[in-house]
């Protein structure tokens, strides 16, 4: 099982290197690719930053016997890289713009990443072209499990109207599928909140009818176990993830709420936007 197998569908985003060799959202297209790429480009001490951390990408994915911290170094070195290249492609920018959103607004604090516009997707959520953030999810309390949710805002292009939460269930919220506004980027329905109940844990945190539901948490299947452990019994064990709601039918994004029930603290994690 290689490192990949392991952290597929995570959300963790490697930038394109120079238009060619590594690629993707949520996945690795191709890992091809040398120093040609970076020919004429930069300092040659950025150019082979950029080459060594090529290669520490390459040699995590092609690991054997990945783990949780094969996805931590394959994150960390993923976003060196990233950037590695974005000072390259814009010299004197050493570091990607991050903030945390308006405290005026409800919810926790939560880290959201300024991107480049994205060159592909990997679904009506992030749009090529246009604005692109990535929030830092805590899918556990201490943080030590996080997941990047790539995305297009749909109100302001820096993301700050985004909100982030840490729910339990029952939420005491009527969601709806709404369609996009013509004003906004993007074509696909939107999960809105219709209502709130008094009282209930979502109008206690702060949310209100009109915010979008842009990501949720559930509870889905986890990496499957390799050929030994199946001969042994071993069956995949229940995962936390993110699912992004952009598109999704209603009833799929109930579901995945609902699926939080079988996490064993309850807790869910919820992306809503705010116009």
């Amino acid at each position: 099982m290689t490192a990949w197998e392991v952290i597929d569908g995570r959300g963790i985003a490697v930038m394109a290197l120079l238009g060619s060799s590594i690629v993707g959202r949520c996945g690795i297209v191709s890992c091809a690719g040398g120093s040609e790429d970076l020919e004429g480009v930069g300092s040659e001490q950025l150019r082979q930053k950029c080459l060594e951390l090529q290669e520490a990408v390459r040699s995590l994915l092609e690991a054997e016997g990945a783990s949780q911290s094969s996805f931590e170094q394959l994150r960390e070195s993923n976003d060196q890289l990233e950037e590695a290249l974005q000072e390259l492609q814009n010299p004197g920018r050493s570091s990607l713009p991050s903030f945390v959103p308006d405290a005026a607004l409800p919810g926790d604090p939560v880290r959201i990443d300024v991107l480049p516009p994205a060159r592909e997707t990997d679904g009506p959520a992030l749009l090529p072209g246009e604005a692109h953030v990535r929030v830092s999810l805590p899918l556990v309390d201490n943080g030590e499990v996080m997941w990047g949710c790539d995305l297009t805002p749909l109100f302001e292009e820096s993301g700050d109207r985004l909100m982030f939460f840490t729910a339990f269930l029952p939420l005491g919220l009527q969601l709806t599928s709404a369609p996009r506004p013509s004003e906004l980027p993007g074509s696909a329905e939107l999960i809105r909140v219709e209502a709130v109940e008094p009282k209930g844990e979502a109008e206690l945190l702060g949310i209100r009818s009109g915010d979008v539901l842009r990501a949720v948490s559930y509870v889905g299947a986890g990496p499957e176990p390799g050929w030994l452990d199946k001969m042994l019994g071993a069956e995949a064990m229940p995962m936390k993830q993110v699912m992004k709601c952009d598109g999704r039918p209603l009833e799929e994004v109930i579901e995945a709420l609902q699926s939080n029930s079988k996490n064993p603290d309850g807790r869910l994690v919820l992306l809503l936007e705010r116009p």
